[in-house]
């Protein structure tokens, strides 16, 4: 080929690439353009013309064949891996082989993120140079890419506090080591902590439409709602339902004739007094027209409510529940906390809770299952270990019976003396045999605040906010023996080294005598 040609070729392409540079630096066409594309025609074509005997011969030669079978091949294969890694980041799929499932979202969260009907936006602002940082960052997306694993309809965005500041301002950033927020359909929710548990929560908070509204009744000298600093206050438990995006509201059930029409829940913690009939009877009607029941009682206060718990198949027992441990001196019975170990597997409110988890409650008393009413279910849904026992009184002079004592029971289905057909209101009644484990004192005690919001999720009939328990990673345990040490010293340790340092020798040699 000529000199002219090869040149000619040379500027072709360079003509080709201004264009297509061009081309997208303007975003569309203009008529300048055809200057470039005049010049690669001109200077493409004029080679062929002029050396087209010789392109003719170079392209019959087996070399030439050789060289463009191996070049297609290439092109073939680099177009493979460049749709497969197209299709993989587009329809990404991740396997976890770890024990515990750690990397894997739970089923709450999974068929949350999937009932999505819009665009989810997650944001995380940050500002450059913070300690902790880059390790937030990274956490957030790595947790959040798990939720776009089951969903497109989840964005992740990460925005620079200083180069947004209009944005920072309008979502109220205050901190620079990373805070993030969940959008969803107009509505937003902040995201405190980085895990499953907080973000799950913030979904279900931005995804509802409506507040629930629970109402606490009053009037009997129940747990105060207000009450900050004394220990049996709700106070914790009020905001910690406020946050949840639930209406917090009082209701005197004992003055009132029937619970609003807005109750989604109504909750009766700690009361020392009975109620009065009417108020037996407004809680009765609620039920019977489906409404969800919270009633959390001390021993030897039964607030008048026995009739109505013996309707759905519930006996107080009036006793005092108090753990057995094993200590140096002998047997002896734990007069603090009592802790409840044994968990429904069935129930919505317990299932997720593991084996090795604890709830704390103060001196309960235990629940018993009479008999079961038709067309309602009993669930006893929290219980104390096989030691426990169970006292008539605070004077521990003796050994009581002994046994799983229930302090939670949960009852579901059409109210008794209600008629029954497909279209009849279903109530849900949660029975504890103490007030104590919601107290600002005991309530981020352990699983206490998950049983409580658990409770109230069940109640409100939101079985996807129930809360999700942290997966701890297993551990696996290798123990190496003195006999398994010394299989594996000298059958690796030793031999391994010696066997690549003779292989490597014999090589050299047998180059340097070749």
């Amino acid at each position: 080929m000529s000199k002219l040609s090869k040149v000619s070729f040379l500027f072709s392409g360079i003509s080709l690439v201004c264009l297509i540079l061009a081309r997208l630096a303007y975003g569309g066409w203009h008529h300048v353009f055809w200057v470039p594309l005049l010049f690669f025609l001109v200077l493409f074509f004029l080679p062929l013309v002029k050396d087209g005997r010789f392109l003719v011969d170079f392209f019959r030669m087996k070399t030439t064949k050789r060289g463009l079978s191996m070049g297609t091949m290439i092109l073939l294969v680099a177009a493979i891996l460049v749709f497969a890694n197209l299709i993989a980041a587009r329809k990404s799929k991740t396997w976890d082989f770890s024990a515990a499932q750690s990397n894997t979202l739970s089923p709450q969260s999974v068929q949350l993120v999937k009932s999505l009907t819009g665009p989810l936006k997650a944001v995380f602002f940050y500002r450059q140079g913070v300690e902790g940082n880059e390790e937030n960052r990274r956490a957030f997306r790595e947790l959040m890419k798990k939720y776009q694993d089951q969903s497109d309809q989840v964005s992740l965005d990460f925005i620079e506090v200083n180069e947004r500041p209009d944005l920072a301002a309008d979502y109220g950033v205050n901190k620079g080591s990373g805070v993030a927020f969940l959008e969803y359909q107009g509505r937003r929710n902040r995201v405190e902590k980085i895990d499953e548990q907080e973000v799950t929560g913030a979904l279900v908070k931005v995804t509802r439409e409506k507040d629930k509204v629970i109402y606490f009744v009053v009037g009997q000298g129940e747990m105060d709602l207000e009450e900050t600093r004394e220990g049996n206050g709700l106070n914790a438990l009020k905001m910690l339902l406020s946050n949840n995006r639930y209406q917090v509201k009082t209701l005197a059930v004992s003055s009132s004739p029937k619970v609003p029409d807005d109750a989604d829940v109504v909750a009766v913690v700690g009361p020392q007094q009975n109620l009065m009939e009417q108020g037996v009877a407004a809680l009765e009607d609620y039920l019977k027209r489906g409404g969800g029941l919270l009633i959390a009682l001390e021993s030897k206060k039964t607030a008048g409510l026995e009739r109505l718990l013996g309707t759905a198949g519930i006996v107080p027992q009036n006793n005092y529940i108090l753990n057995v441990v094993e200590t140096g001196m002998g047997r002896g019975v734990q007069q603090g906390a009592t802790m409840a170990t044994v968990f429904s597997p069935e129930s919505a409110i317990t299932k997720v809770f593991r084996g090795q988890e604890f709830a704390l409650f103060r001196l309960p008393m235990a629940l018993k299952k009479d008999k079961q009413p038709v067309n309602v279910t009993l669930d006893e849904i929290v219980k104390v270990p096989e030691s426990s026992m169970a006292f008539n009184d605070m004077k521990i002079t003796s050994e009581g019976p002994t046994g799983a004592f229930t302090l939670g029971i949960s009852a579901a289905g059409t109210w008794p003396g209600v008629p029954v057909s497909d279209s009849s209101p279903q109530f849900r009644l949660v029975v504890y045999g103490d007030a104590d484990f919601l107290s600002n004192s005991l309530l981020y005690q352990n699983l206490n605040r998950d049983l409580a919001l658990n409770t109230f999720a069940a109640l409100s009939k939101e079985e996807n906010m129930v809360t999700i328990i942290p997966k701890d990673p297993a551990t696996t345990k290798m123990v190496l023996t003195d006999a398994k040490f010394s299989l594996f010293l000298w059958a690796f340790v030793v031999p391994l080294p010696l066997l690549l340092l003779a292989t490597s020798l014999g090589l050299w040699m047998r180059r340097r005598f070749a």
